[in-house]
């Protein structure tokens, strides 16, 4: 069964269901931000790296974390849809935040609602939620077909950003946006024509004798065809004593660099960004800013939201959850992977294994055992622990 399929029956369609709707509804329609080159260039590295966010489905009980290898785990881990993988939905999801503010996927279910089969990511057109018998809807126009659905709340993960103007929904980015977009279109628009205007005309031709128009289009076409060309590699022409060719110096006037500039970096404030990251050139700080201050807070979301969404009560109430994480070391440099790396080895904290995993070398057979220093002793027993004696020893 395609996926299409799979959705539209257990999606169902709106229209001639509606009955009357109690609580709040409120509608967002999408903007234009998915048109400009550099909110691509922003939507792409944030949610790259959100697609590289590791899904657990973890219990933490009396201190004690058990990481679980279940089929939720395993849809979550590895294919949550029959045509994405687990990058494929975060990335859809990190992009459509970008652009939208909002970004949903659409839980799927066993007949008998007791295991989880699917997770698809669904842009949408249009949305709204509304109450009906004490229940939160989730109606939608999905990009894909047009069409008008509506489906359970709590079957929908749902992340957002800028959260202050509705209820339900972060509120879209472009009217905040407007200005540094439509400024930057008028640059560009601006820059294009000042560049045309100055190559336009590069030199005249003086005929010496009276022709008609015709005849002076005629021969200035042929001129042109003869020596601006790129057969004409020398630079010279030949010309009679009929006319003689006057050349113009063009110069091709400033740019406004800074105005472009100025108006591109209102964008990157705006989503928390900057050219560093987005030409990958960042130091390890500047992307541990970067990961704090926008992959973390999505990360945290889609803990928060997929925990209510997909675990029962009971479940949560035992000390179960989803979380999302990632490899903070992958950007430090050798130096601060080696420090962290002998830290945590002589504890016990990391096995041989991931030990080497840090430090970029490949693992080696039996070395997921845990190595624990004893050169540690309670500051009054040095001398006992020197000499080999037990501590309670007279």
């Amino acid at each position: 069964m395609s996926i299409l399929t799979n959705i539209r029956r257990f999606l169902y369609n709106m229209f001639g269901r509606r009955t009357a709707y109690v609580g709040d509804a409120e509608t967002v329609y999408t903007g234009t931000s998915a048109e400009s080159d550099i909110i691509g260039a922003i939507a792409n590295i944030i949610a790259s790296n959100v697609g590289k966010l590791t899904p657990q489905v973890i219990r933490q009980r009396d201190g004690v974390t058990e990481i679980k290898n279940n089929s939720m785990a395993r849809v979550l881990g590895l294919r949550p849809g029959a045509h994405i993988s687990t990058y494929d939905l975060l990335y859809k999801l990190g992009s459509d935040l970008v652009y939208k503010s909002n970004a949903f996927a659409v839980c799927f279910y066993s007949d008998d609602m007791t295991e989880l089969q699917a997770i698809e990511p669904v842009t949408v057109r249009q949305h709204k939620i509304f109450e009906m018998n004490g229940e939160l809807f989730f109606e939608f126009i999905w990009e894909y077909d047009g069409k008008h659905y509506v489906i359970p709340y709590q079957f929908v993960i749902h992340i957002k950003s800028r959260y202050k103007d509705k209820r339900y929904f972060g509120t879209p980015p472009d009217a905040e946006l407007r200005s540094s977009l439509e400024m930057l279109d008028t640059t560009y628009a601006g820059i294009k024509k000042l560049i045309s205007n100055s190559a336009s005309l590069r030199g005249y031709l003086k005929y010496n004798n009276l022709i008609d128009d015709e005849e002076m289009k005629q021969k200035v076409q042929e001129f042109k065809e003869a020596y601006y060309n790129a057969d004409n590699s020398g630079g010279i022409a030949g010309i009679d004593n009929a006319y003689e060719f006057h050349e113009l110096s063009t110069k091709i006037p400033e740019l406004p660099i800074s105005q472009v500039e100025f108006n591109r970096d209102n964008l990157y404030r705006f989503y928390n960004v900057n050219e560093q990251i987005l030409t990958s050139h960042y130091t390890e700080s500047e992307w541990n800013a970067f990961y704090e201050a926008v992959i973390e807070p999505i990360a945290l979301q889609l803990s928060l939201e997929c925990t209510f969404k997909l675990l029962t009560e009971r479940e949560r109430a035992h000390g179960n959850k989803i979380i999302f994480s990632t490899d903070r070391l992958q950007y430090a440099t050798l130096t601060t992977r080696k420090v962290i790396a002998d830290g945590m080895f002589d504890k016990g904290i990391i096995t041989i294994n991931e030990y080497r995993r840090i430090m970029y070398l490949p693992e080696i057979e039996d070395g997921d055992v845990r190595m624990v220093s004893l050169n540690y002793v309670k500051a009054d027993d040095q001398t006992a622990y020197q000499l080999g004696k037990g501590g309670d020893e007279g």
